[in-house]
């Protein structure tokens, strides 16, 4: 295997890692689960125009990343994996 395909996945895990645990202050466990995909995707997408507009106001990539790992979750129970 690749190992710059391990060093990126532990970027994205760590990242999303933190973001959850940062958002633990905000939000209560996994409400997550029970927001709608493209509810999920507008956030995201707010994440990443915030990002490119020069806001740092927060870490936007993160949050974006966090947002699409939480879509990808959703989908993979919803296909019972």
């Amino acid at each position: 295997m690749n190992p710059e395909y391990i060093k990126l996945a532990q970027i994205a895990y760590n990242t999303v890692l933190a973001t959850m645990l940062e958002g633990e202050a905000t939000h209560q466990g996994n409400e997550w689960q029970e927001v709608d995909i493209n509810t999920h995707l507008a956030h995201e997408a707010v994440h990443c125009v915030k990002y490119m507009e020069g806001d740092t106001s927060e870490d936007h990539i993160g949050h974006a990343l966090t947002r699409l790992c939480m879509i990808k979750a959703l989908q993979n129970s919803k296909l019972g994996a």
